[in-house]
């Protein structure tokens, strides 16, 4: 497709109409985790704090992986801006998801064995070990979802997988109220019926994907594997990025368990809230990677710079406007997970934070994004590692220990590593553009 006559309504037109069914799969996908937040909280206290600290030890390995299935999209985009036919690595897709979620469930299976050595109290360590051990299982769904979701992604068709996972968050509110507390003729399994749900709903997502997908089933039966090489390749830096940023994310929760149990579940909600939001820019971010990728096959300069543009606006006015209502609006957003007075006020001071750093959040992911398409992904990942760990992780152990913030101090480290990550990767992404050019015979060609 030549983009000549492109222009910045016609890019936001495609890019909002690529994200919205991106975003609401996404809400879909974050609605999962909310409603294991949900049900927790109903059930005790102590199961929330246990589950949110469960999930901050799966995440970084299981979400960081995921990561080298994110170059999947972009790279079939730019085969598709070439020419090439994605179809033809269909199976390689499939080859290539299964390896990873081999290796997710391996090391999320093994990392209950670290549960003791954190400290956090006989009972609540059981209802950690025994989530950790059910939902390994469920690496297999998700790494095969994921697989197709990004299979699909490359060519603009996001339907399918975004109904599946909104699907799926009411299928997992529902397995979770019956399992948690023994409803609808299920067994009352209590804490561990949260992981039955979640292992459950990730196998239905992975399978029912693959079965939608299947009209590429008869697409040639090989491995390509330098396209294996190139999905690593581009994917590696990807998943190490994530793992710095998700385990910046989830090493203040495991900080934040060492205070009281009020404190860790207030974390826990500002955390599940902040992630929602998050949601919007990283679908936004999701497509710009597509279109990117896509312009950047047919050697198309202005049509990046326009996809770029108008992407960072829509993530700018996004996150503005939710800074604004965190910042007006924390009650009535954070009663709805809970009554309990005092969760409610720790919750409160967090979510003020988390209003702080919308628009640096929501700058940071669309930018990675926007490089992900161009194939740039190896300075984002230190750019990661330098702001979250070099700087924001410090000051905020800094202030939460010594200073008398205690959980508030991460959450402002948290701020501040954020907005040098936007800082760092506008760099980048203003010196890739100043040497973006192509030959006049690649321009040619399209």
């Amino acid at each position: 497709m030549n983009n000549t006559a492109l222009n910045r309504t016609v890019a936001l037109k495609q890019i909002l109409k690529f994200s919205i069914p991106i975003i609401i799969g996404q809400i879909g996908l974050m609605l999962i985790g909310t409603g294991d937040m949900v049900i927790a909280g109903k059930y005790s206290r102590e199961c929330l704090a246990a589950i949110g600290l469960a999930i901050s030890i799966a995440n970084p390995i299981q979400i960081s992986l995921l990561g080298l299935q994110f170059s999947i999209s972009p790279l079939l985009a730019q085969k598709r801006g070439n020419g090439e036919s994605p179809k033809d690595y269909f199976w390689t897709v499939i080859f290539y998801s299964f390896l990873i979620s081999i290796v997710s469930f391996a090391l999320t299976y093994l990392s209950f064995k670290i549960v003791p050595l954190l400290g956090y109290g006989t009972k609540i360590n059981l209802i950690i070990e025994e989530y950790l051990i059910i939902t390994s299982f469920s690496s297999f769904g998700l790494c095969l979802y994921q697989g197709m979701k990004e299979f699909l992604q490359s060519f603009e068709k996001t339907f399918a997988s975004n109904s599946i996972a909104l699907i799926a968050a009411a299928l997992n509110l529902g397995l979770n109220f019956a399992l948690v507390f023994g409803e609808f003729g299920f067994p009352e399994m209590k804490e561990s019926g949260l992981a039955w749900a979640s292992l459950s709903v990730r196998m239905f997502m992975g399978c029912s994907l693959f079965l939608i997908a299947m009209v590429w089933w008869k697409s040639s039966f090989r491995i390509d594997w330098s396209f294996m090489k190139e999905l690593w390749s581009l994917g590696a830096p990807i998943s190490i990025s994530l793992f710095f940023e998700i385990m910046a994310f989830c090493s203040v929760t495991l900080f934040i368990g060492k205070f009281e149990e009020i404190q860790t579940a207030a974390n826990n909600l500002a955390l599940n809230i902040g992630s929602l939001a998050f949601m919007v820019p990283l679908s936004v971010s999701a497509a710009v990677a597509v279109k990117v990728g896509h312009a950047y096959g047919e050697r198309n300069k202005k049509s990046i710079k326009i996809y770029s543009e108008v992407s960072l606006l829509s993530s700018f006015v996004f996150t503005f406007v939710m800074g604004l209502i965190f910042y007006f609006f924390p009650h009535d957003i954070l009663s709805l997970y809970t009554q309990d007075m005092l969760v409610l006020n720790w919750a409160k001071k967090l979510l003020f934070w988390v209003a702080c750093f919308q628009l640096f959040d929501g700058a940071q992911v669309t930018i990675a994004g926007i490089l992900r398409g161009l194939s740039v992904t190896r300075p984002a990942f230190i750019s990661i590692f330098i702001g979250y760990w070099i700087i924001g992780i410090p000051l905020g152990y800094y202030l939460s220990f010594h200073s008398g913030f205690e959980a508030q101090g991460f959450w402002i480290g948290l701020a501040i590593s954020l907005a040098t990550v936007a800082l760092m990767l506008a760099k980048i992404l203003h010196r890739e553009f100043t040497f973006l050019s192509f030959s006049p015979s690649d321009v040619a060609k399209t």
